[in-house]
């Protein structure tokens, strides 16, 4: 009996191992959905010369599709929506600013098993950059 005890334990605590290796899949499959619709969304700014008001809405329905645990409220979207147009050499004034989110809510599986606190096992993905405007003017 006590070798069944302890090998019902070692069974429980081993699970830990692969079902963490699921979430990261999951997590990273989600990183990169959100990476392909953040990029998808900076070109339609580049070509229009801003994020416009339909294109930051496609994206946050986009976001809010593929993280169905996030509200809208939790998603960081800091983008230019004044127009820019395109100079022809560099200048920081044809530059479309970008700063977009969302939270990672598990990133520990069986984190309470483990100790950890819901607001601890969380973190916030951010791309944050730049790109240049090809609006003439």
């Amino acid at each position: 009996m006590k070798t069944f005890i302890v090998t019902l334990a070692a069974i429980i605590l081993l699970m830990v191992f692969p079902m963490q290796n699921v979430l990261d899949i999951v997590n990273a499959h989600k990183i990169e959905r959100f990476d392909e619709i953040v990029y998808s969304a900076c070109q339609k700014a580049r070509t229009s010369g801003r994020f416009t008001e339909s294109n930051i809405l496609q994206m946050k329905d986009s976001i809010l599709a593929e993280f169905p645990d996030v509200s809208e409220d939790e998603i960081i979207i800091d983008v230019t929506t004044s127009i820019k147009y395109k100079r022809f050499e560099f200048d920081s004034r044809e530059t479309i600013n970008y700063k977009i989110g969302v939270p990672i809510k598990k990133i520990v599986n069986l984190g309470k098993l483990l100790g950890i606190k819901d607001e601890d096992n969380r973190c916030d993905y951010v791309m944050e950059g730049y790109v240049l405007s090809e609006a003439l003017e």
